[in-house]
């Protein structure tokens, strides 16, 4: 009997430390995408520096659709926004919108400038990080970018404005090595664009589409 009661004893034991037991916390997954492979060894004093003039070809729009190029257009309307703006983020905290200037001390100046442009709403309450990049020059390498890597198989592209950056999604990781060897080529800056293996991208049929 005493046994039986020993035995009972060490069950239940087991059982409270088992109750007892916590979740392990939370633990962000490491992002997909990374920086691209521009040649260079990449630090935090790694300049920052705006595509040549020269190789500034103001007269090819590879994004132009319709007529349009909205990446063009924002860049233009943009230019004169005090401070360097560089774009705008949301976030889950407050404040929930953020803006990328390269000189985060002119934000008071940038606000009603982003307002007029349709940017912002009317009384908007934001916060700033500084940016990296203007969109003005994020889409000057992203036109650049663009028109020389002809033959790299790429899957997606953006001027992502949300995070001051210029994105590439690519079939595997023979493109973002090949990517990486044209931007090598071109003298691209570090902390520019980033590459994502996203695999081919698989366009729906009629049927599919469900």
């Amino acid at each position: 009997m005493w046994n039986v009661s020993r035995i009972y004893l060490q069950v239940a034991f087991l059982g409270a430390s088992f109750g007892c037991r916590h979740k392990a916390p939370y633990v962000e997954p490491p992002p997909r995408w990374r920086w691209a492979d521009v040649g260079t060894v990449c630090t935090d004093s790694s300049p920052a520096y705006s595509l040549p003039t020269a190789l500034r070809d103001t007269s090819l729009h590879p994004f132009r659709m319709e007529g349009r190029d909205q990446w063009e257009e924002k860049a233009k309307i943009t230019e004169s926004i005090p401070g360097g703006f560089g774009g705008i983020s949301h976030r889950e905290i407050h404040p929930r919108t953020i803006v990328y200037l390269t000189d985060t001390t002119k934000l008071a100046a940038a606000v009603p400038a982003l307002v007029s442009a349709g940017l912002l709403p009317s009384n908007p309450t934001v916060g700033v990080i500084r940016g990296r990049w203007t969109y003005a020059q994020l889409y000057d390498w992203f036109r650049y970018i663009h028109m020389h890597i002809r033959g790299v198989r790429v899957s997606a592209w953006t001027l992502d404005d949300y995070r001051n950056r210029i994105y590439y999604g690519v079939e595997d990781e023979a493109a973002a090595a090949d990517l990486g060897q044209k931007l090598a080529a071109m003298n691209a800056p570090c902390f520019l664009v980033v590459v994502e293996v996203i695999g081919r991208v698989q366009l729906l049929s009629g049927s599919d589409r469900h």
